[in-house]
């Protein structure tokens, strides 16, 4: 489940610079006179999708190939989801809650694993799926044979683009997401007149992955002579009735030439210069609500930007930009191989030093932290805001059981603490489902929530037992908002989330239970995340035709990433409620609970253990590892 995102490169400077400038950029990169930490490049095209590059304004997204005879411009809008407003929670099922746990510290694990799952999963069992927008073609007239081709990134601007010469003629595009302006912008340019001829179409996207999906309903239409309208709705899955209304508009803006609409398609002939402005919206306005009217919010946008020109577009975007990226600068050893295009810095890093590679990794991180978690926005899911597919990996959601975590745990560190809103405003929103999850699955106060949401916060067991056991994924959710504080120390801010920490210890107290030997709190039933391991009376074993473990179960008492969390999450809530003056009896209980949970235990062969029992994995390379959770 780590992020799909490995795209890295170049930018060609915004046309609000001359052509002799673009000219004089290219000259740049041939005497390596540009600084590899924020800029990487590609002498050829995308093949595919991950190769493609990234831009984003937190909403709206895109993956730019950088083609010549027909381009795609992959696009995203990131409340565009299966589904509608739903919950997973199923009630009563902390009638059974005990005797789960009375079979597991009887260690009779496959019992407990299956009165769990036909009591406590929540229901429907999978959760809704981050969905492909659109797709943008731009189809080139005599462009096919290309020489001097450049694509890439500058991560100090946030502009990705594309130069080649075809037939004498020295073709750019530049593309940028506007987080002031809401939109993305594509800018065509050469260095002839009259020599900018292509026909635009803009696509939504048909789902062949699944035949038990059913597919969204969109059309196509021109709007007007100068753009082009998608409009839809999203999919129903597993019952769940898609709500979600979108629409997308391309509106062009030709210097020079000829423009007109026809059918589906847009054709500009003989430009100078041609601008592309998309804007999208859906119905979305919060989990629980989706009345929102997505035309109206596509025709302000495009109200805001009427009478701009470009390079007042250009400009506020940079500045928005960066604000966030300049905060921070890291420098690391040059190389002869740092000036080479990315693929080859790859390569060649295996075998030779090229230092300030880790700079750009570095700081393409906070680029994709940049664009795509800002305030007011939804957080970054699995694959930050871009997705290409209908029934994307692991339905490229809000995985809790480490990769929600992983996006956001370089925030603070790098200077990007405004980043953090939307994970802060999601872990507020999943207290609603995940009371009632306390309450009717498992009996008890405040809030709980396991491994995966979706964008409608629900906070139920999914996928099945040997998953849905993780209790402290909201836990885990807090430590982000008490690293805010210590970063920011904003008592403001430790104030209004004080509630959001303590409704999740209020949880555990009451879901603790006393171990059999008679030292220990643990969590009863319990996960060390997807990992089988083989011990305590539970013997799965692999089955090599279906590839997957059988007869088996993850199921146990006091993982070791659970005890690693809740002392983590005890320990701060009490420094937290000193801090605020909350010294009342629930603090004193929850120090002494604190000193009870399970201590790193090591095992007989000298290793730190992943459960509370000296057990193994059965997966000779399990790729969790959750039990240094603590390290």
């Amino acid at each position: 489940k780590l992020n799909t995102l490995f795209f890295l490169s170049i930018n060609l400077l915004s046309v609000v610079y001359s052509n002799a400038q673009h000219d004089d950029f290219a000259i740049k990169i041939n005497a390596k006179a540009f600084n590899p930490s924020t800029v990487s490049w590609y002498n050829t095209p995308a093949k595919k999708w991950d190769e493609a590059l990234p831009v984003g304004n937190g909403r709206l997204g895109a993956m730019v190939f950088g083609r010549s005879g027909e381009e795609r411009i992959q696009l995203n809008e990131e409340t565009y989801w299966s589904g509608g407003p739903y919950s997973t929670v199923v009630k009563g099922g902390y009638k059974v809650l005990s005797e789960i746990q009375k079979l597991v510290f009887e260690e009779k694990y496959l019992a407990a694993h299956n009165l769990f799952g036909r009591n406590l999963m929540g229901y429907p069992v999978e959760q809704q799926k981050y969905q492909s927008l659109a797709n943008l073609h731009l189809f080139f007239k005599n462009q096919d044979s290309t020489t001097e081709y450049q694509r890439g990134l500058n991560l100090e601007s946030g502009i990705t683009s594309v130069s080649y010469k075809s037939n004498g003629i020295t073709y750019q595009r530049e593309v940028f997401a506007s987080a002031p302006d809401q939109v993305i912008v594509i800018r065509l340019t050469a260095d002839k007149s009259g020599s900018i001829s292509f026909k635009a179409n803009l696509r939504g996207v048909r789902n062949q992955a699944h035949s038990n999906y059913a597919t969204d309903y969109f059309r196509m239409d021109p709007y007007g002579s100068d753009g082009l309208i998608l409009t839809g709705k999203s999919a129903d899955y597993m019952g769940v009735a898609g709500k979600l209304k979108y629409e997308a508009r391309i509106k062009a803006v030709p210097e020079g030439g000829t423009m007109k609409t026809d059918g589906v398609d847009l054709i500009v002939e003989n430009a100078n210069a041609v601008t592309l402005y998309f804007a999208a919206a859906t119905n979305f306005v919060n989990y629980k609500d989706v009345s929102a009217n997505p035309h109206q919010r596509v025709e302000d946008y495009f109200t805001k930007i009427k009478g701009k020109s470009y390079t007042a577009i250009f400009e506020a975007a940079l500045a928005d930009y960066k604000h966030y990226f300049g905060r921070v600068s890291l420098q690391l050893p040059i190389t002869e191989n740092s000036f080479l295009p990315l693929p080859e810095r790859i390569q060649k890093i295996q075998t030779s030093p090229d230092p300030s590679l880790s700079a750009l990794s570095y700081n393409f991180g906070r680029y994709l932290m940049i664009t795509s978690s800002r305030p007011g926005t939804e957080p970054a899911n699995l694959q930050g805001i871009w997705n290409d597919d209908m029934n994307p990996s692991w339905d490229s959601k809000y995985t809790t059981n480490i990769n929600t975590q992983m996006n956001y745990w370089p925030v603070e560190s790098s200077n990007l603490s405004e980043c953090a809103e939307p994970l802060v405003r999601m872990i507020r929103e999943l207290t609603d489902q995940g009371s009632q999850v306390a309450r009717e699955h498992y009996g008890a106060k405040g809030w709980v929530f396991h491994q995966n949401t979706d964008l409608w916060r629900v906070a139920a067991p999914m996928d099945g037992p040997t998953w849905g056991t993780f209790t402290v994924g909201g836990a885990w959710l807090c430590t982000h908002l008490w690293e805010h504080y210590q970063y920011t120390m904003d008592a403001a801010f430790l104030k209004e989330t004080y509630p959001l920490m303590k409704g999740s210890v209020q949880f555990f107290m009451d879901f603790l239970k006393p171990h059999p030997n008679g030292k220990w709190l643990v969590t009863n039933p319990s996960t060390s995340p997807e990992n089988f391991p083989d011990g305590g009376g539970n013997k799965p074993y692999f089955d090599e035709v279906t590839a997957s473990f059988r007869e088996g179960t993850t199921i146990c008492a006091g993982s070791s990433i659970d005890m690693q969390i809740l002392y983590d999450l005890f320990g701060y809530f009490v420094e937290a409620s000193a801090i605020l003056g909350d010294n009342g009896a629930f603090v004193q209980q929850v120090k002494a609970a604190r000193e009870k949970l399970v201590p790193p235990q090591i095992g007989k062969d000298g290793s730190l253990q992943e459960w509370a029992d000296d057990w193994k994995s059965l997966e000779k390379n399990h790729r969790h590892f959750s039990h240094k959770y603590g390290l």
